[in-house]
């Protein structure tokens, strides 16, 4: 399942404003209407939850899209859709009766959805940083599969999903390092709270 930390949220927050307030002003724009995006980010947090412990997981891995679409105010608004997956597995060892066997769980995380993207660089105006904020609405899902080989009389394991849809935000910051690669620094609730990776622009 899904659980949010509020005190990590606002000690990034405070994180992204630090950083972006050390950089040099200059008269420029790094997202126009028009200009497409395509980001792959691995995440860090987000207290998932598996029987309280799990032997194995993969990263939290996140994909997106954006295209700017139009001006908006001092800014640019941008459109574009969002994947992010994590899976999780435990192994337990349990003893019923004289009998040994392992508990073999797997969860796997999914998150697909739209987002809406604001860019305003005007108050730095570095071309390149580009500092934005947005709001996401996504399905998530979290299934369940059990592998384990019960032996006879034991109680199966059962597990309550907590998929649906969720209305989430998040900021951000790229540093372009080249005319079209950034790396790229978001916080919200994606697949994680604070999600590092690589941006692409064409």
């Amino acid at each position: 399942m899904y659980r949010n930390h509020p005190p990590l949220f606002r000690s990034a927050l405070c994180s992204l404003a630090c950083i972006i307030m050390c950089v040099d002003v200059a008269d420029a724009q790094s997202f126009n209407v028009g200009d497409k995006l395509v980001g792959f980010n691995i995440g860090i947090g987000g207290n998932y939850s598996a029987a309280n412990t799990y032997s194995a997981q993969t990263p939290a891995l996140g994909l997106s899209y954006e295209q700017g679409v139009t001006e908006l105010g001092p800014g640019v608004l941008g459109v574009g859709a969002y994947v992010g997956y994590k899976s999780l597995s435990s192994e337990t060892g349990i003893v019923y009766g004289n009998i040994a066997y392992t508990y073999d769980w797997t969860w796997n995380y999914l998150i697909i959805g739209g987002r809406g993207i604001w860019h305003y660089n005007d108050w730095h105006g570095s071309d390149q940083w580009d500092t934005y904020g947005g709001l996401m609405l996504a399905y998530r899902s979290v299934s369940f599969k059990d592998n384990t080989n019960y032996p006879a009389g034991a109680v199966q394991y059962t597990y309550s999903s907590s998929s649906g849809m969720s209305f989430t935000g998040f900021l951000g910051a790229r540093y372009y390092f080249s005319d079209n690669f950034a790396a790229q620094a978001e916080f919200g609730y994606g697949i994680a709270v604070l999600n590092l990776g690589l941006t692409y622009k064409f």
